[in-house]
């Protein structure tokens, strides 16, 4: 144990670059698909970056559309060739990613713990980097200040590059035009914070990359972590000064080793020199881990005498209600508004009663007039029809059609006459006319008293205002 404590801190992280710019990586192409021969091929004008097509072999595609800026790296054995497929269909391929990599960005590294803040995500002075082998494309935009890095080192090499080594790769084409910002640490400093950064320039450069990922904060008192771009959720021991990073890594391994499926763990050493111990859950946060890991690893960190100054945890676990609290006011408000108009119109004497009603009423004619808008998109009148049908009581009669047809003129034409006299009448307003047209009913009596016959004519007077108004209507 004292061995592995005393090389422990010469042993730096290693951070490995994560990005493939590879040809046929399929992840890289829309819908997952490689372009083949006779594709016509889209880059994004904003693609900021190197493809690598592969070293060797002979591609063949109607068109190719690149980008801006950035570059294609093409085959060093083999040939490219277009050609113009007017009349026959193309099939395009779509390169999907944009923009520069960033060397800032947490994403495009791997080796730190998921508990690390972002400004640990990244390359830190004590890190070690290993770059993409060279026959691989490898495009970064480096820091806009300057950083400093343990060694860096080539994939497919068992030794890291030496200083000057690293500093002739300032011109090469895979960092992109800007400062050559990333430079050897003269020392190595275990109690020295991530980067020497005290405006904290290379922090707000991650974070202006991290902070829109952030998302939704699942914990209810989420912490401030140095160095970290969002709010934390998780637990965190406060160590002394004194404490030695390499013991606190072999208490965490120990003290954490049941929790190795369900929570992250990160040592770090704070900007004032004092050290911390932060515990993440991985996956969703449920705040139950993180309480059992925390007190675990407080009782082992005292069973080895190292002071433990605090402990703190994010609380219970929290959902997403973003949604429901977006709705509330869409749906509520409505509602709030109807409420205080029935309290007014009941104030002002109106009934409950006639205050439904006239809501019922103001529906109706809202979803009628809907109906209408839907079937007459000009805003006319829906249609209507009325229904005639022949009844016993009308004076139409159907004419016998089933009579012999080589007939005379003359009968023709009597039976036309036959067959076409009245009309139908309409069921849903009643005639009082029961009279044939060749009867010619008096309209006064001679020979009956004057006043039956002024009361006749009366009633005649006002069936033939009611005909007259049913023929309008019809």
């Amino acid at each position: 144990m004292v061995f592995a404590f005393t090389t422990a801190p010469s042993l730096g992280i290693q951070k490995s670059w994560l990005p493939d710019l590879e040809w046929r990586t399929v992840k890289n192409w829309m819908d997952n698909r490689v372009p083949e021969d006779d594709n016509h091929v889209i880059f994004p004008l904003e693609t900021r970056h190197a493809v690598g097509m592969p070293i060797s072999g002979d591609h063949r595609f109607s068109e190719i559309d690149l980008a801006r800026s950035g570059s294609l790296v093409l085959p060093r054995d083999g040939s490219l060739q277009l050609n113009d497929l007017r009349k026959s269909p193309k099939r395009i391929s779509r390169w999907l990613k944009e923009g520069h990599l960033f060397w800032a960005d947490p994403q495009n590294w791997n080796g730190s713990s998921e508990a690390a803040p972002h400004l640990e995500q990244v390359p830190c002075r004590q890190d070690d980097i290993i770059l993409p082998s060279k026959q691989r494309t490898f495009s970064v935009l480096m820091p806009m200040r300057k950083i400093e890095v343990r060694s860096v080192r080539i994939a497919d090499e068992k030794n890291p590059l030496e200083s000057w080594q690293w500093m002739e790769m300032e011109n090469q084409r895979e960092f992109d035009k800007g400062i050559f910002t990333v430079a050897y640490a003269d020392y190595s400093c275990e109690k020295c914070p991530c980067q020497n950064d005290p405006k904290g320039d290379y922090l707000e450069e991650i974070c202006a990359i991290q902070r829109p990922k952030c998302g939704f904060t699942p914990c209810e008192f989420p912490l401030t972590v140095e160095g970290h771009c969002c709010r934390y959720c998780g637990g965190r021991l406060s160590l002394s000064s004194k404490a030695s990073l390499s013991m606190v890594r072999a208490a965490a391994s120990e003290a954490l080793e049941g929790y190795a499926e369900r929570v992250a763990w990160h040592v770090r050493r704070c900007w004032d020199g004092t050290a911390e111990v932060l515990i993440k859950e991985k996956g969703d946060y449920s705040g139950i881990d993180i309480l059992e890991a925390v007190e675990n690893m407080r009782r082992t960190l005292l069973s080895m005498k190292i002071e433990v100054l605090s402990t703190e945890t994010a609380g219970a676990a929290m959902r997403d209600h973003r949604v429901v609290v977006a709705l509330v006011p869409l749906f509520g408000t409505p509602l709030i508004i109807l409420g205080l108009f029935f309290i007014g119109f009941t104030y002002f004497g109106y009934s409950s009663r006639y205050i439904l009603s006239s809501c019922g009423e103001i529906f109706t004619s809202i979803r009628d007039g809907i109906r209408v808008d839907n079937k007459s998109p000009q805003g006319s009148k829906p249609f209507s029809f009325a229904r005639f049908e022949n009844v016993l009581e009308g004076n139409v009669r159907i004419a016998d059609v089933s009579g012999n047809i080589e007939q005379g003129t003359e009968n023709e034409v009597d039976g036309a006459e036959e067959a076409s006299g009245g009309r139908f009448e309409n069921p849903l307003y009643r005639s009082k006319r029961r009279r044939k047209e060749e009867e010619d009913e008096e309209v006064l009596d001679m020979n009956s008293p004057l006043t039956i016959s002024m009361a006749t004519l009366k009633d005649k007077v006002e069936d033939r205002i009611e005909e007259v108004d049913v023929d309008i209507d019809e």
